[in-house]
């Protein structure tokens, strides 16, 4: 019986370290993540503001229009940007996202 009970405590101490270490991993990797994030955002954030200076003058005209002429509008003007910027997919499919993400602001704004 003795020893049921110290191979349990055993398991118990080996789960709580497995768990404990995975614990710890998972952190690390957040952190490790998390200044990688803030880069990655920090690109998107000054990429969208030279995307949104270039099609500034035609956002104006922008108002009289609804979202879903707002999100072709963008499309449209993301894949002329890209000609001469050439970004990768992701970052496109970023751009586009928080572009179309801020209609309701533009059109509150305009």
């Amino acid at each position: 019986m003795k020893k049921q009970i110290k191979k349990e405590e055993k398991s118990n101490k080996f789960l709580s370290g497995a768990l404990i270490g995975a614990a710890l991993g998972i952190a690390a990797g957040i952190f490790a993540a998390s200044k990688t994030g803030k880069d990655m955002r920090k690109d998107i954030k000054d990429k969208m503001i030279d995307f949104y200076q270039t099609i500034a003058p035609k956002l104006k005209e922008m108002r009289k229009v609804g979202e879903k002429e707002y999100k072709i509008f963008i499309d449209k003007a993301l894949a002329d940007y890209n000609k001469d910027h050439k970004f990768n997919r992701e970052d496109l499919k970023r751009l586009a996202k928080e572009a179309h993400a801020s209609w309701k602001h533009l059109k509150k704004n305009l």
